[in-house]
């Protein structure tokens, strides 16, 4: 028999693909107009025989319906520190109303036509290939929807195909 050590979770979270205590930063195009967001919830993984990214939108939000009319989102990784405002600014704001890309002093780059944000230090463009709206009574555990303060807020999990990875 072999022996198998316990291993705090957390010990294995810190890398690249960390979403753990970070802001991520979601963009995306309707038609013309870019759009950002910043999300505290993703990850990274592999289903379905592809490397796969997963982001959680709210219904209501403008970012929504860009990934739907488009297909198409970015992962940008920014230094929380330097961009905090930014990512403070892209939180609370709606595309719908106004340039939020403008209004947060980033600058955006694209990958075959998927825009990110260019301040970042690691991207990941994504294709969609499964969205689904949560259902509350999915969940085993209650406690999530009541301390995350979910009740009646709808969300969208997507399942994005990497494209590809960008390094500085």
């Amino acid at each position: 028999m072999h022996a198998f050590q316990p291993v705090n979770p957390e010990d294995i979270e810190e890398g690249a693909y960390s979403f753990v205590g970070h802001k991520i930063i979601i963009t995306c195009k309707n038609g013309e107009k870019t759009n950002a967001v910043s999300a505290p919830w993703g990850g990274v993984g592999y289903v379905w025989n592809k490397r796969v990214t997963f982001i959680f939108v709210r219904a209501s939000r403008y970012t929504r319906e860009c990934i739907d009319n488009s297909g198409e989102y970015s992962i940008s990784f920014v230094d929380q520190e330097t961009y905090r405002g930014a990512l403070k600014y892209l939180g609370m704001v709606s595309g719908r109303d106004e340039d939020k890309i403008a209004g947060s002093r980033l600058t955006v780059n694209s990958y075959e036509g998927i825009p990110f944000i260019d301040e970042a230090y690691e991207v990941i463009p994504c294709k969609v290939l499964y969205a689904q709206l949560f259902d509350e009574s999915c969940f085993i555990d209650k406690n999530i929807i009541r301390d995350l303060h979910l009740d009646g807020e709808q969300y969208i999990m997507y399942v994005g195909e990497v494209q590809t990875i960008l390094l500085k």
